[in-house]
């Protein structure tokens, strides 16, 4: 008999896990912690995720597509490819801000070796925005003709670049005009 999966036990494993690898780091949290924190034994825990990488990989693919779902549903095709970038931008900073822990768990493994290739490339299909964002200011001719790929790495970069000074920005009053100078500055870069 194969055992049915509570999706609420599953989703509070990935929580706990989440404050964990915050709090201590992925390396220094131990699977037997994660249970305890959850309330269930280590066992329980492998019946949902076989090993910690599973936990690690299902977490970053997790807040990908929480974070994608969130920015898609502010897109609209009609914008011009200033103000789909500048929705891109504002929706990924806003939802960072709102969801600071799964912020700084993605700072933490994403450029590390804890994160596989195919995952990566993964969480790299719930962003086709960015490409398609890039793709229609190519067809504005209101880019520069810059390779995707760099462009895209550029928009990911500049928002985690802007994300690490509100984060240490104490005056939450200022977070909007940072947000929008930051912008500028990409958008400038990228502009023709």
């Amino acid at each position: 008999m194969v055992r049915k999966l509570d999706p609420e036990k599953r989703e509070t494993f990935l929580n706990t896990a989440l404050n964990l690898f915050v709090t201590h780091g992925v390396q220094n949290t131990s699977t037997a912690k994660i249970a305890q924190e959850a309330g269930t034994a280590a066992g329980t825990l492998f019946i949902y995720f076989p090993t910690k990488q599973d936990l690690v990989n299902e977490l970053i693919l997790k807040l990908a597509r929480e974070q994608s779902e969130n920015t898609k549903a502010k897109l609209d095709p009609a914008l011009s490819a200033r103000d789909t970038f500048f929705t891109i931008w504002q929706s990924t900073i806003h939802w960072f801000l709102e969801n600071l822990e799964s912020y700084l768990y993605i700072q933490q493994v994403r450029d590390s070796t804890i994160i596989p290739d195919e995952v990566t490339q993964e969480t790299e299909t719930y962003f086709s925005y960015y490409y398609e964002a890039i793709q229609k200011g190519l067809a504005e001719n209101s880019i520069k003709p810059y390779a995707l790929e760099l462009a895209g790495t550029f928009l990911y970069y500049d928002i985690m670049a802007v994300m690490s000074q509100l984060v240490v920005q104490t005056d939450e009053s200022k977070q909007e005009g940072t947000i929008r100078i930051g912008f500028e500055l990409f958008w400038d870069g990228i502009k023709s």
